[in-house]
């Protein structure tokens, strides 16, 4: 009984080893691709008005930049828009700060930006620096936030209600080795 239970052991840590190589799953979730172009923005402070005002400027960009990298499929083409326009960019900066009476500094630039590392949808994100529209609110020592701009991945955020981002989010648990047998036999 006993070797039954180690070998039994031994097969699913192969199989857990050998994942990449066989590929039991087609992933669902989204990659974030090589020709991407990044939104990062950093919030003066994690104080709550502060972190509110970065998802506002945060809105108002997408909203800004979404509408005119919608169609377009080539990065360099991306790169030019959002180049020409960062202008826009500014000035959807500059209104949020001015719908919401704030007094304060920001920054915009578009360039090679350090991004820290990121665990999203069971997909590690390395830290590195990557192409992006990178704003800057006061003295930028909040939380920052960063999406995809181009192609345009940011849209999946808006459609969550300010309701849910406030909520305490749910916490699905599961265990690893009933996860590969399922994945195995095509349960999900």
């Amino acid at each position: 009984m006993r070797r039954g239970i180690t070998l039994l052991v031994l097969l699913f840590a192969i199989l857990i080893g050998m994942q990449n190589k066989i590929n039991f799953v087609k992933s669902d979730s989204t990659i974030i691709p090589e020709e991407a172009i990044r939104l990062r923005i950093i919030p003066n402070s994690n104080d709550e008005k502060d972190q509110e005002l970065k998802l506002k400027v945060r809105d108002e960009v997408i909203n800004t930049i979404s509408k005119k990298v919608k169609d377009v499929d080539d990065k360099d083409e991306a790169r030019i828009i959002i180049y020409d326009h960062l202008d826009d960019i500014n000035e959807a900066v500059e209104k949020v700060l001015v719908e919401n009476n704030m007094d304060i500094t920001y920054y915009v630039d578009y360039g090679l930006t350090n991004f820290p590392a990121k665990v999203y949808n069971n997909n590690l994100y390395p830290a590195g620096n990557y192409e992006s529209v990178y704003i800057v609110l006061g003295d930028g020592r909040g939380d920052n936030w960063w999406c995809v701009l181009f192609p345009p991945l940011c849209l999946v955020d808006l459609a969550v209600d300010e309701e849910s981002l406030s909520s305490t989010p749910k916490v699905e648990y599961s265990f690893l080795i009933v996860e590969k047998i399922k994945e195995l036999f095509g349960y999900k």
